[in-house]
């Protein structure tokens, strides 16, 4: 298989029609491989991988239970809304291979958007002319039976699957059913049930109980599969209305709650806050009070105030004169005496000087008295030390109780009017509204958990079921009491049984062995894996290093289990032997330098005949460019458009065009 182009219209950040063409160029005689297209984040890289799988598989390209609402969400929402456009479009041309023949099929899926609708139509075309040996409602069948969904995961994947490999472990369910799907064991296992069908409508009387069980189990497997199917639509259409119903019920509780919904039921709380910030705002008030009747008076004139003080201190008030004099005393002692030593050379001036000024600030007794200012106060110490508790703790006080005060207030205004949205009419019956809607939202959750749960018993019973044909079909291929007629098709069903375990136990041992050779060659630690165990039964894997010991996927380092994870996919495409493209999105986000460059120089030129790489400018930078540019066919770059709202399509990575004799040519056509 070959893919020859994409065409995007409309669709996503892609304004107008854009086309890629996708074909390896030959360069000196044989075919090279890479298609690089490079973007930055968010310009449109994994746009293309979506337009992909969106032109092969509609609905189930989101998955295996999409519901249809969800679907037509997806459609609206990836129209370009730049472009204007009430639709889009997305194109796909490959190259197919049949019987020998190769068949060029051209898919195109479009939908337009009308009102809360969403109309899509597709059309198939094969060899140019539009396909009607399948029935245009079997079209998406056709298309699923072509490329299975199951193998494209493999050949048509994105880091999220590779982080989906390397980090999970619930992932043998899936391995096995894309080791069945992808190397042909699924359908050795559909013959053996067709055999076994054939083998019961034609047993002998002596054997019809065995028979009429047989055919009564593949009734209740078609059944069960039919319930399952019908249960997993309606789970995925409850989990779409009851998304719905809750992104509802949300808007509802917020336009409660604007309404003062919210403080309508809390009436009670907030009338009970309102009281204690009634008796806070009491207890500043009645503080603020006691302060006025003492010293705050003073803090409102701070500059009277300090006037006052430099009087008293001015009038001798707070010194001690009896102290003074001991001073002056003790100077005189230390001055004949010379003990202790003094360091400087002191003059008779210097003496006169500090007892001048020792003198000066003392007061003859009753000097202070006689001063109007003190006489007034009393003690004028006394007087200068309450002056100073104003400045030190009354005017600090008084300025935290006005800003208590002040806070106290606004969340005061704030509860009166909370209460007076409370008793808003409007409330009452956005909380009606409210109610039912939970009511609603609580039935719908309901409905879906039993669905679920009755899904879950649906799936158990299948299984079985399955099981249960499974033994009956092993005791009838192996019973001597089938008729002539059916005795081939019993040493048929026998030989299928064989070949099946055979051929998976064969296929298992090419997978064991191209994983190990795949894995050894991409990581950095030279045989790191020297085996691994596939358990044909639950398809468990278990890595052997080189010891012969048990080596759990936990003990790889984060690089290392992205390398098993491409490994593993690697491995699943060369067993396969299926000549499908390969399109990987970022892949190296996560892998360090040494581990990007054996990507780049070991996997991505022989990953598969054509190889669509999607990458930023970080993860195939310059470095890593010049080692793949003998591999590259052709690239293209990614450009968002600010202005214009639109990604723009160049050829060249980055600047570098790889191919200057081609030209640069624009892709887009508005």
């Amino acid at each position: 298989m070959i893919l020859r182009s994409v065409t995007l219209q409309d669709f996503g950040v892609y304004a107008g029609t854009t086309t890629l063409d996708l074909i390896p160029r030959r360069r000196d005689g044989s075919t090279v491989p890479v298609i690089l297209i490079g973007g930055k984040n968010g310009v449109g890289k994994t746009t293309l991988l979506e337009a992909v799988r969106l032109a092969l598989y509609g609905r189930r390209a989101l998955g295996a239970r999409v519901a249809q609402a969800d679907y037509d969400a997806y459609l609206r929402d990836r129209v370009n809304r730049a472009s204007g456009s009430e639709g889009a479009a997305v194109s796909l041309e490959f190259d197919y291979a049949e019987a020998g023949t190769i068949h060029r099929y051209k898919i195109r899926r479009e939908w337009a958007v009308r009102a809360r609708s969403v109309v899509e139509t597709l059309d198939l075309l094969k060899d140019g002319e539009m396909i009607s040996s399948v029935p245009r409602e079997e079209w998406h069948s056709f298309l699923q039976e072509l490329i299975p969904p199951g193998v494209s995961q493999l050949f048509f994947f994105d880091g999220e699957k590779i982080s989906e490999i390397a980090e999970g472990g619930d992932d043998d369910e899936q391995l096995g059913a894309a080791i069945r799907s992808l190397l042909g064991i699924d359908l050795v296992g559909r013959l053996r049930v067709d055999l076994g069908l054939y083998i019961a409508r034609h047993q002998a009387d002596d054997d019809s109980a065995a028979a009429a069980r047989l055919e009564a189990v593949n009734r209740d497997i078609q059944v069960s599969e039919r319930r399952a199917a019908t249960l997993g639509d309606e789970v995925a259409e409850l989990v779409s209305q009851r998304d719905s119903q809750a992104r509802a019920a949300e808007q509802v509780r917020r336009q409660f709650v604007a309404e003062g919904g919210d403080a309508a039921v809390q009436r009670d709380k907030i009338e009970a806050e309102r009281g204690e910030v009634r008796r806070a705002i009491g207890h500043a008030e009645h503080e603020l009070r006691d302060t006025a009747n003492k010293l705050l008076p003073f803090a409102m004139a701070p500059r009277l105030t300090a006037a006052f003080r430099e009087a008293l201190v001015g009038a001798g008030a707070g010194y001690d004169a009896g102290a003074t004099a001991s001073l002056l005393e003790a100077i005189g002692e230390w001055r004949a005496e010379g003990l202790p030593t003094r360091q400087a050379k002191w003059g008779t001036a210097h003496w006169s000087d500090l007892e001048a000024f020792l003198h000066a600030r003392t007061r003859a007794p009753g000097a202070a008295v006689d001063c109007p200012a003190i006489r007034e106060v009393g003690d004028g110490t006394t007087a200068i030390a309450r002056l100073d508790e104003v400045e030190s703790v009354v005017r600090p006080r008084a300025a935290d109780l006005l800003c208590e005060m002040d806070r106290l207030g606004e969340r005061a205004r704030a509860l009166e009017a909370a209460l007076g949205r409370a008793d808003s009419a409007s409330a009452g019956l956005l909380l009606d509204e409210l109610q039912l809607t939970e009511r609603r939202l609580g039935a719908t959750e309901a409905m879906l958990a039993a669905r679920q749960e009755e899904w879950k018993l649906v799936k158990g019973q299948l299984v079985t079921l399955e099981r249960e044909q499974k033994r009956l079909l092993s005791e009838q291929a192996g019973s001597e009491k089938a008729q002539l007629r059916s005795a081939l098709a019993a040493r048929a069903g026998q030989a299928l049984a064989d070949y099946e375990e055979r051929l998976l136990t064969h296929k298992l041992g090419q997978l064991k062995n191209e994983f190990v050779r795949c894995f050894n060659h991409l990581a950095r630690k030279e045989n790191l894996v020297a085996d691994v165990e596939i358990d044909p039964a639950s398809f468990t894997i278990t890595l052997i290093d080189r010891t012969r010991n048990g080596m759990p996927k936990s003990s790889l380092s984060a690089g290392e289990k992205q390398i098993y994870a491409i490994a593993m996919l690697w491995a699943l495409a060369r067993t396969s032997g299926r000549p499908l493209p390969m399109i990987i999105d970022t892949p190296l986000a996560r892998l360090d330098s040494e581990h990007r460059a054996r990507l780049v120089e070991r996997y991505f030129p022989r990953a598969s005949h054509q190889v669509i790489l999607l990458s930023t400018d970080t993860e195939i930078d310059e470095g890593l460019l010049a080692k793949l540019k003998p591999s590259i066919s052709h690239s293209y770059r990614l450009d968002f458009d600010q202005v214009d709202g639109r990604t723009d399509v160049t050829q060249g990575y980055f600047g570098v065009d790889a191919h200057a004799a081609e030209g640069r040519r624009a892709l887009q056509q508005a």
